[in-house]
């Protein structure tokens, strides 16, 4: 079995938890998925859909054949998540074919606000590798539009905090 590039979007990206999880995983640097939307749904997680015009940012990781076992098992692959084949870019413009953990049905289309903690792991991870932040948020307001209707109080997002908090 030959190593597999994935694009990692959701808590993923966050180096601590990437060494914990799939120590001997490379990392290869940020990059974007075109034409792709961050959702959270499910139970709270992080996952993306086709969406016109938007933007994904994320991490390119090299993954050796354990540790994409070792993942296929955090990610509940297949029955939470399913592997798809995406086209990522990279900063100068050169597309590469990866592998992406992309939630499963039927979860994938009920919106969920992320637990704190969740939320706070991947935002460490967008702080950590110099992704924009906002798109995260971004994220998080659109969920929160999806879910809260007419007079409902809108939750406040999560804040970053300077200690480590990872989960799935």
């Amino acid at each position: 079995m030959e190593e597999t590039l994935y694009f990692a979007y959701g808590s993923n990206i966050n180096l601590e938890q990437m060494k914990h999880r799939c120590p001997d995983a490379l990392l290869v640097g940020p990059v974007t998925l075109q034409n792709y939307e961050l959702q959270f749904r499910g139970s709270g997680f992080a996952t993306v859909a086709p969406k016109k015009d938007c933007v994904v940012h994320g991490l390119l990781w090299k993954l050796t054949p354990s540790c994409e076992q070792s993942l296929d098992r955090y990610e509940g692959y297949p029955r939470h998540y399913i592997k798809e084949a995406v086209t990522v870019q990279t900063a100068d413009g050169s597309k590469i074919p990866v592998m992406a953990y992309i939630m499963a049905e039927p979860m994938c289309r009920q919106p969920a606000l992320p637990y704190p903690r969740y939320y706070r792991a991947i935002q460490q991870g967008f702080e950590a590798n110099g992704l924009p932040v906002e798109s995260l948020e971004e994220a998080w307001n659109r969920t929160i539009d999806e879910i809260c209707t007419g007079t409902m109080e809108r939750p406040d997002r999560p804040k970053s905090t300077k200690h480590r908090d990872i989960e799935r």
